[in-house]
């Protein structure tokens, strides 16, 4: 081999190093696509939100045919059909045959930037698009109406966006649940509903305008977290959940590999390259050698409970404290639920009325009470001192 065929070789492999160098380094950028698939981990997928679906059910079921197919199967079990993405884009015919089904005691939960016009149209609803008469652009907050599921402020979502609300309802049958309203007060004061309850029959649709809210971006703030979590509360967990994996914007329908190589750039260049070199492999005569076979490791398993999700956020952090006030929050409500005791008076009288309710020994819980209190008034929570709130929470539910 020549002199001039191995600098041609050599600069050959300088630019393949410094491409690579170049895309390790440089910055990805925000994948803002719609998928809405409960696998998918961009931000507008629902991989966070779905993870904490199945810490409150695990009788869910995932139905991959579209429901004309479905209930032509016949569906005979109650429970609660869910729709979740950018557009639910229903026939007549499917939205007829949930009409039918929510009639008949079961419950249809829609999250989506817009409703069928035959359920618009049967169920007495109108909605309305939110524009900006300014430059300004709007960042919808969220809300919830009933008293007892009221968060103390707004949630926000991260990225500007125009919102829907319904304009129109039928107060007969239509019960208000959440509102959405511009994030700029002072321009647009307007508080709208975006999320209503429509009892249907023995019964009722459930229908959200703003989808956003279960994905990754907005569940990403644990802030947040927290509306999206309330809005399930008119759902019965009880009940099976029928998952709809048909109507996902990013749902794979690609047949053919090489458009699906195509359509990435970063695959686009990298089958390009792999021409071109070996073209230029060909031309020159490279020796064949055998390099050794890549060990790929085995997948990880990504399967964390919804507050794992959450509280990872704040472990990356170091933010001790932020996640045992988290802990103790859940603890206190699930007594306040479980037992039906006030937790506002942490005194004797709660303890023995606790430890009566629990069969638990008096001075364990006492123990545990005065430790919650310690975690409550310390500035700094160290990582010991959270493994063992979290040891103590967890030998009182056992």
């Amino acid at each position: 081999m020549d002199k001039k065929t191995k600098g041609l070789l050599w600069g050959l492999f300088g630019l393949v190093i410094l491409v690579m160098i170049m895309d390790k380094t440089a910055d990805e950028p925000t994948d803002w696509s719609a998928s809405y698939v409960h696998t998918d981990d961009r931000a507008l997928a629902t991989e966070i939100f779905y993870k904490g679906l199945q810490t409150v059910t695990s009788d869910i079921e995932h139905f991959k045919k579209s429901p004309f197919q479905i209930f032509q199967d016949s569906l005979q079990k109650s429970g609660t059909y869910f729709f979740l993405n950018n557009f639910v884009n229903l026939t007549d015919e499917e939205s007829n045959a949930l009409l039918e089904w929510a009639d008949s005691g079961n419950t249809v939960f829609i999250a989506s930037e817009g409703v069928p016009k035959l359920l618009l149209d049967t169920l007495d609803l109108e909605v309305t698009f939110h524009v900006s008469n300014s430059e300004i652009e709007y960042q919808p907050s969220f809300n919830l109406i009933e008293k007892l599921q009221k968060l103390p402020q707004f949630k926000t979502s991260k990225k500007a966006f125009e919102y829907l609300y319904f304009s129109e309802i039928d107060s007969a049958t239509t019960k208000p649940l959440g509102l959405v309203k511009a994030k700029n007060a002072e321009l647009d004061k307007a508080n709208h509903t975006n999320y209503i309850q429509v009892d249907w029959g023995e019964g009722k649709f459930l229908l959200h305008l703003a989808p956003q809210i279960y994905t990754n971006y907005f569940m990403v703030d644990g802030t947040n977290s927290d509306y999206t979590a309330r809005t399930l509360g008119y759902l019965n967990l009880n009940q099976p959940l029928f998952w709809d994996a048909y109507y996902k914007s990013g749902k794979e329908r690609i047949t053919n590999p090489l458009y699906y190589l195509l359509s990435n750039p970063y695959l686009k260049s990298a089958y390009y390259l792999i021409i071109f070199t070996s073209l230029l492999f060909v031309l020159f005569g490279g020796k064949r050698k055998q390099r050794p076979i890549p060990i790929i490791p085995a997948v990880r398993n990504r399967s964390y409970e919804f507050t794992q999700t959450i509280a990872g956020m704040y472990l990356d952090k170091k933010d001790h404290k932020a996640i045992a006030q988290k802990q103790i929050k859940s603890f206190l409500e699930h007594i306040r639920s479980a037992y039906h005791l006030s937790t506002h008076d942490i005194d004797s009288a709660f303890l023995k009325d606790l430890s009566s309710k629990t069969a638990k020994d008096y001075e364990d819980l006492k123990t545990l009470f005065q430790y919650i209190e310690h975690i409550n008034t310390s500035e700094v929570v160290s990582e010991d001192e959270l493994k063992t709130l979290d040891t103590k929470i967890t030998t009182f539910n056992s």
